[in-house]
């Protein structure tokens, strides 16, 4: 028997009955003149997690509610899938697929990945995620910006909550941190 399937602290009381990854990848296609087309591969794309069941018994509504809630929430989180990898989903998409009886519901619903997510299966790990920058929490990822007019190093160290020596040592070409750049100059912060 398979284990529950779980999403943050949800846990499916029985498996959706069917469950669909789909892969995507970015393609672009591009006309030469006179010689024809070159097809550019622009990547991998998240995963998406179709799925539909049925909650059943006397707690099948108070089931689907539950996972309502979650829905509403605008965050993330971990999810479990009893055969395939942990990875870190959005909850894009939820359906209630006809309408539900005091013991019958019928639901659907959608996940997308969030890239990058291979993460050690600690509960913890999204619980203080921050949601509004989730690109915040990888390692080792250079995070720049585009200066606007009036903004400094200084102004943009504050800005991002690193130190004006960060900022000095990431943009070396700026020699002083009070001195204004130049509007659309790009600048590192992480």
């Amino acid at each position: 028997m398979l284990a529950a399937m779980k999403y943050r602290d949800f846990v499916w009381p029985n498996n959706p009955r069917i469950f669909e990854v789909e892969y995507r990848r970015t393609l672009h296609s591009y006309k030469l003149p006179f010689s024809g087309y070159v097809v550019q591969d622009l990547g991998l794309q998240n995963k998406i997690i179709r799925g539909e069941g049925e909650f059943t018994g006397t707690g099948a509504y108070e089931s689907f509610r539950q996972l309502a809630e979650l829905f509403e929430e605008n965050k993330g989180g971990k999810l479990v899938h009893p055969v395939w990898p942990t990875i870190y989903a959005y909850f894009a998409k939820l359906n209630l697929r006809e309408e539900p009886r005091e013991d019958y519901v019928h639901y659907s619903f959608e996940f997308w990945e969030y890239k990058g997510s291979k993460f050690e299966d600690v509960a913890e790990a999204m619980d203080n995620f921050d949601y509004d920058d989730p690109l915040a929490s990888l390692p080792g990822l250079k995070r720049y910006t585009t200066a606007a007019e009036g903004d400094t190093l200084r102004s943009l160290a504050e800005k991002f909550g690193v130190s004006v020596e960060q900022m000095c040592s990431m943009n070396p070409s700026v020699e002083d941190p009070d001195e204004e750049l130049t509007k659309g100059q790009l600048i590192r912060f992480r």
